[in-house]
């Protein structure tokens, strides 16, 4: 009985310590969640996208913070296009400062995308105030009544011009919704 005791024991010690390194590794996510991205897009980016890099947070503006559907500025995972792959959108920064290219890997298999360009920003100071998030699939509000969104979608909050908007894939291609 005893050695039972100690081995109910031991096991218990060992889902704690197990969930214990789930939670420490949730809270380093969010400060690495760079290390999420594949490695053919780190690569891609640092050959192909060599003018930018991914931002570190501390480079955005802290008003990000404040919206509660952001938990990350930076990045934006889903299935934007519906091949039930999951998708990367990603803020980058050019290495002069002077702009934000938001870009979106689309899964084609494991370690291929096809890659687009979706919008470039003006960075007028420092601090980037472009912040991306996933826009939830379903029905939108238009000024002309609700459309149906079929894929989720990137939400942008530009925050120096007061303006938010979605982008959404249709017809091999991502389209702007902008908000009433």
């Amino acid at each position: 009985m005893n050695t039972l005791l100690k081995k109910m024991t031991f096991l218990s010690l060992m889902t704690l310590s197990f969930c214990d390194l789930s939670i420490s590794n949730t809270v380093n996510a969010k400060k690495l969640d760079d290390d999420f991205l594949p490695n053919s897009i780190k690569n891609f980016i640092k050959d192909s996208l060599s003018e930018y890099s991914v931002p570190n947070e501390n480079q955005f503006i802290d008003e990000w913070k404040s919206y509660d559907h952001i938990s990350t500025p930076r990045f934006a995972f889903s299935d934007f296009n519906g091949d039930s792959k999951k998708d990367y959108a990603i803020i980058l920064l050019s290495k002069n400062y002077k702009e934000i290219l938001l870009v979106v890997f689309l899964s084609d298999n494991m370690h291929s995308f096809s890659i687009h360009r979706v919008n470039i920003f003006n960075l007028n100071e420092n601090l980037i105030d472009v912040f991306i998030s996933v826009e939830k699939k379903g029905y939108w509000q238009t000024s002309k009544g609700k459309i149906n969104i079929k894929h989720d979608g990137i939400s942008v909050d530009w925050a120096s011009e007061s303006i938010s908007f979605s982008y959404y894939w249709k017809n091999d291609n991502f389209q702007i919704f902008l908000y009433d």
